[in-house]
């Protein structure tokens, strides 16, 4: 099933809460960037060089953006600290073990690069299911597979221990969605 209205709009929310993070003239590698690689494109008067990582997206171009078809789970073909910035938008609730991706993450960005998350809140997967059924939203955008989410004190604890710091978090869509910048 392709993207439908409201699934693009709902990813519109997120892009708007990540964008303001992105510095101009930088490098981005989104992972789990999606079919379309769309924050990319929503970002791209920003962007000089965009990767897109995801399980589903076909390899190669997409526009001016290189797409990579990689499970995030496995060590990406990328080389160590070659981005700005790291977005992982509505990614971490789909990870049973998100350790290794924020490690590879951590991997990719320069020095001082940022990590930019968005995730749900728990609150929102009845939501999402209820959308699902009515087929307001495609499958891409179900909380079958969401995870339990980790308490926001543990992830900072992860993303420390990984060697991230500053972490910058705040809440948006009445406080449906939270939003992470951490430095590198």
């Amino acid at each position: 099933m392709s993207y439908t209205a409201l699934d693009d709009f709902i990813a519109r929310m997120r892009f708007r809460a990540a964008y303001p993070y992105i510095n101009a003239g930088s490098s981005v590698c989104d992972f789990g960037c999606g079919l379309k690689a769309a924050f990319l494109d929503f970002a791209s008067d920003k962007i000089a060089e965009g990767v897109g990582v995801d399980d589903q997206v076909a390899a190669g171009a997409l526009g001016r953006w290189k797409c990579l078809r990689s499970d995030l789970g496995s060590p990406l073909p990328l080389q160590a600290e070659s981005f700005d910035h790291v977005t992982m938008l509505a990614v971490l609730e789909h990870l049973a073990n998100p350790e290794p991706v924020l490690r590879e993450a951590y991997r990719v960005l320069k020095p001082n690069g940022t990590l930019i998350l968005t995730w749900p809140a728990a609150l929102v997967d009845p939501i999402l299911n209820l959308m699902h059924m009515t087929r307001l939203i495609s499958s891409e955008m179900e909380s079958q597979e969401h995870q339990k989410r980790i308490p926001l004190s543990n992830l900072v604890a992860l993303l420390g221990a990984i060697g991230f710091h500053n972490h910058r978090h705040h809440r948006f869509e009445l406080g449906l969605n939270n939003l992470l910048v951490a430095s590198k």
